[in-house]
């Protein structure tokens, strides 16, 4: 979803710098920024990624920390859904995007069958430490909630892609046969809707 020929990034969220490493690796000469709020995770990504800072998103003060600054691609990968404003993030970090730059945004799907299981047969919306019940979430979406998101922040949406899953854990025979069956097919209502796990958007102004 970034486009190869983005050559300067903004990973907000950046954890340890993996995926902004293996962005560094597929383009000589890219140059990756990091935003990440755990101390540890923003020390690891130093040593992977140009630069790295550490900070709350919740408070972060774009117009004074990233003044004169501009990027091709901003990711907000797995991160939303962690923060208290997710639309004034995403209006503010437009202030530091290129024209003719993109956002990347990847989001858990609260609509996913094991959501459906969980909440509609179970009667429990369940906690755990990773996956869609994150306990850290303080938002959920469905894929019609993400695409008013961009919209709101005066973005508009150019292309989505889908993680395929059955259960809330990856892998596993029956996950490999639905993504090769489906797969073809995933921006179908009912698969696109009740059967990605996560989703990714590429908006554009």
């Amino acid at each position: 979803m970034v486009p190869a020929n983005a050559t300067s990034i903004l990973d907000v969220g950046c954890s340890n710098g993996a995926l902004g490493a293996s962005l560094r690796e597929m383009l000589p000469g890219r140059r990756v920024t990091g935003i990440e709020v755990d101390a540890d995770f923003a020390e690891q990504a130093r040593q992977r990624i140009d630069e790295v800072i550490c900070a709350d998103l919740n408070t972060f003060d774009w117009a004074s920390r990233m003044s004169s600054r501009s990027f091709d691609c901003i990711i907000f990968a797995d991160v939303l859904e962690h923060l208290v404003d997710p639309p004034r993030q995403l209006r503010n970090a437009q202030s530091v995007l290129s024209p003719g730059g993109c956002m990347v945004i990847s989001l858990p799907n609260v609509r996913h069958v094991s959501a459906l299981y969980s909440i509609f047969l179970r009667g429990t919306f369940p906690r755990r430490d990773r996956g869609i019940f994150d306990g850290t979430h303080l938002r959920w979406f469905t894929i019609g909630d993400a695409r008013r998101l961009v919209h709101d922040a005066g973005m508009r949406v150019e292309a989505m892609d889908f993680t395929l899953r059955v259960g809330d854990k990856g892998g596993g025979f029956l996950n490999k046969a639905v993504i090769r069956v489906l797969g073809p097919v995933q921006h179908r209502f009912p698969v696109r809707e009740f059967l990605s796990y996560q989703f990714c958007i590429r908006a554009v102004r």
